[in-house]
């Protein structure tokens, strides 16, 4: 017999298969197994490895993985559209708590140089660099001003404060966020292989 395909470090899709979201129960736990397929296979992962010495373009290149399928939940889509991955990644640095920090330009920058640099060519492209000095901010313009200054520290824990967000408000019920539920349940049923009538 065929082992049910895990979706999680404590979850398989037979898990998540049966939930009709009828009840508030049942919208809960759907939760509760995205939360643990984000922080079982990527947020707990990054905590063994950040305090290595040389680790910071695996913690981006993970993190930048999170920040496009985290768009994709808030989208409400299967995946990022062909030629939209661009203006996923700056839309959500834009339209988050990472708006904070960035606009458009630092947000284009950002996915030019750091995650295509990263995701590419396992390095950052122009005059960007990544750092992890306390004194240094999340991100500030390089002294030329055509790259970034990131720190990644910072701003893999903001990537958590927004993840924790996420998670606080699709769990609220009184009343829920029915745009933002709807578009998640799109994501992990596709992600299941639920079928997207039911």
């Amino acid at each position: 017999m065929t082992e049910p395909m895990r979706i999680s470090p404590h979850f398989t899709v037979d898990d998540y298969s049966p939930l009709a979201f009828s009840t508030e129960e049942e919208w809960q736990k759907a939760i509760k197994i995205f939360e643990d397929r984000i922080r079982g296979r990527f947020l707990r992962v990054i905590e063994f490895i950040e305090c290595y010495k040389y680790s910071g373009f695996a913690v981006l290149a993970l993190d930048c993985l999170l920040i496009e399928t985290l768009q994709q939940f808030r989208e409400g889509v299967p995946e990022t559209p062909n030629k939209k991955s661009k203006e996923y990644f700056v839309r959500f640095l834009t339209e988050t708590s990472f708006g904070k920090f960035f606009n458009g330009n630092l947000a284009n920058m950002f996915y030019e140089q750091i995650r295509c640099g990263i995701l590419h060519q396992a390095e950052i492209k122009g005059s960007s660099r990544v750092r992890i000095r306390p004194q240094v901010p999340l991100v500030s313009l390089t002294d030329d001003e055509k790259g970034l200054i990131i720190n990644r520290g910072l701003f893999h824990r903001q990537l958590i404060k927004e993840f924790k967000d996420y998670v606080s408000r699709l769990q609220k019920n009184n009343p829920p966020d029915e745009k933002l539920r709807r578009n998640f349940k799109r994501k992990m049923d596709y992600i299941c292989h639920v079928s997207k009538d039911k």
